[in-house]
């Protein structure tokens, strides 16, 4: 009798064991499963995606040449000199954006007139002209030959600016009533005020 006991302890104990060693191996199997690999693969690709972009945001803001025009280094529109003006100016619409490149507020400026250039439909009318030029600033037309070339009447004091001229007559500049720069919806005021439509 006591045999027959042992006996079925040890199946009992013979079958416990096989479970846990069933057990054990399905444990294994979905440790090691394909889904498992292919959640934590897809994990890491989002991880080094988002390493990437930050990377690239972060790149992009370092080492920017301020004393380039972001218009110009780009491609949207084209950089005239003095011998430029008067042929810029002569057109049906002509738009120049006197500035200086010496600050980053003056390189986002840009990156903001990029938008409205491309909606307005203005790339072929419009020019960048960096003021204190040889041939004198718009801040003194006094000095050198910009007066006429411009066909200004006074000083402009504020550069960055946009002068706007209708068949190569000169008719208004963009102008704030604070003493902020101008933005991009400066420009944009002006083009509303002379009917200058998308």
């Amino acid at each position: 009798m006591e045999k027959k006991k042992i006996e079925e302890k040890k199946q009992k104990n013979k079958k416990k064991i096989e479970k846990e060693k069933i057990s054990d191996e399905k444990k294994i199997e979905e440790f090691f499963s394909p889904s498992k690999y292919i959640v934590v693969g897809i994990l890491l690709l989002g991880v080094v995606l988002v390493a990437l972009t930050l990377a690239r945001i972060y790149g992009s803001t370092q080492n920017i040449d301020y004393s380039k025009s972001y218009l110009v280094d780009k491609e949207i529109v084209p950089e005239i000199t003095c011998n430029d003006l008067a042929n810029s100016i002569s057109g049906e619409r002509s738009f120049i954006f006197v500035t200086h490149y010496d600050s980053e507020e003056e390189y986002e400026l840009e990156k903001d007139l990029k938008g409205v250039i491309g909606e307005y439909r203005l790339k072929d009318d419009f020019f960048v002209f960096k003021d204190d030029q040889e041939c004198g600033s718009i801040k003194n037309i006094e000095e050198g030959s910009i007066k006429e070339t411009l066909k200004l009447s006074e000083s402009i004091d504020t550069v960055p600016t946009i002068l706007y001229y209708k068949d190569g007559e000169f008719v208004d500049y963009v102008k704030r009533e604070d003493p902020k720069m101008i933005e991009a919806a400066d420009f944009v005021k002006l083009l509303d005020i002379y009917e200058i439509t998308k």
